[in-house]
């Protein structure tokens, strides 16, 4: 085999990882981790206390939220932007989202649900009846964490 013929192998199989390579990473980043999951136990604690019925996880509404927050991560800034437009791309059968952002250095369930409590905006989306769903993401470095929840309907 030419040195040729090795490089065009080398160059094929780089091609192959590059392209598989990023569906792969979406797929897995979109499992809740136990941050994640300490999130969705604080917000449903919060919302009995309320007398409100628990969220349940979703799937689309996570890579949802994901997707922002590794954008938020990747552009060190906190929006919402378009976050309806967002969420109907990963949830199709939803009538009505809601999102709530939260940035710290350090990343603590009952902290990000505590600051979302005393925010007003932030507790009313908590505290809507009508959402059922969530997906809830962090991305975070040594210095900061940037975590969203994506609050949809059950339809």
């Amino acid at each position: 085999m030419s040195v040729t013929s090795v490089r065009r192998a080398l160059l094929v199989v780089c091609l192959i990882v590059c392209v598989s390579a990023p569906g792969a990473v979406a797929r897995a980043s979109a499992r809740t981790d136990s941050l994640e999951a300490g999130i969705v136990r604080a917000m449903n604690q919060f919302r009995a206390q309320h007398g409100l019925p628990q969220l349940r996880q979703q799937l689309g509404f996570a890579r949802a939220a994901d997707v922002h927050s590794a954008r938020m991560l990747r552009e060190n800034r906190l929006a919402h932007g378009a976050y309806g437009k967002r969420v109907r791309r990963y949830v199709r059968r939803v009538a009505r989202v809601g999102e709530n952002l939260a940035w710290m250095n350090r990343c603590d369930p009952h902290k990000v649900v505590r600051m979302w409590a005393r925010s007003s905006s932030h507790r009313h989306v908590m505290l809507s009846r009508s959402f059922r769903r969530v997906g809830v993401a962090r991305r975070a470095t040594s210095r900061a964490c940037f975590v969203t929840a994506d609050f949809g309907t059950a339809r």
